[in-house]
């Protein structure tokens, strides 16, 4: 006999019964009470604790100046002042003592000694040249003549350097009327012009000055 014939053959009673129970069982299930259990647990109770803020953060460019070491006062003794005799290898030959200033450099190197200014003596008096009244009467040039002739006046003006024997070294002309004046008061100067040298001091020098000249007719 074959498995589909035997499937044909089964029992409609079987059937219904196996079915009537699990229905029996699923609505039994389904109308049952529902028993929810209530759990009760007790009311949580917290205990807060302190918490130190974080220090804010450090800023690696800037110097942590709390932290550099504090330095001591320097100490700087009392200023001195040392007498120093002048010896035949200063170059002063004066026997009045140099005054000095000694003070503490500040860095444990020893100390600093500061001399004072040498003061320099004033120089000597300058006295210019001056012209000589015994020679007075030479210091008017000779008239050109061509200008004479024509009754020509004017003036020059000379720039002379005098010697310290008095006499003039050199003569230029600065400016005149007439360039015939000019000639004429450098020809005069260089030949006849005394002066009382200029001086420095007690010492005779040479001087630069500049003269009028003056060709009037009388």
């Amino acid at each position: 006999m074959s498995y589909a014939s035997e499937r044909k053959r089964a029992n409609p009673a079987s059937m219904a019964l196996a079915i009537g129970v699990n229905g029996s069982i699923i609505l039994a299930v389904a109308l049952s009470p529902v028993i929810v259990e209530q759990i009760k647990r007790d009311p949580f109770v917290g205990r807060s604790i302190p918490v130190e803020p974080l220090p804010p953060p450090v800023d690696e460019k800037k110097p942590d100046t709390d932290t550099k070491p504090i330095k001591d006062d320097v100490y700087v003794p009392p200023r001195q002042t040392d007498t120093m005799t002048a010896t035949n290898n200063d170059i002063t030959t004066s026997d009045t003592g140099i005054e000095t200033t000694t003070v503490a450099d500040g860095k444990g190197g020893g100390e600093i000694r500061i001399q004072d200014p040498i003061v320099e003596p004033p120089a000597p008096l300058f006295h210019a040249a001056t012209r000589d009244p015994r020679f007075a009467r030479d210091f008017q040039p000779d008239y050109p003549s061509g200008l004479l002739q024509k009754e020509i006046e004017g003036s020059a003006s000379i720039r002379v350097l005098i010697g310290t024997d008095g006499r003039v070294r050199e003569a230029q002309v600065v400016s005149a009327s007439h360039p015939d004046f000019g000639k004429a008061a450098v020809r005069q100067a260089l030949r006849s012009w005394r002066f009382r040298p200029a001086t420095r001091g007690s010492v005779a020098v040479e001087d630069w000055q500049t003269l009028n000249v003056r060709f009037t007719i009388d």
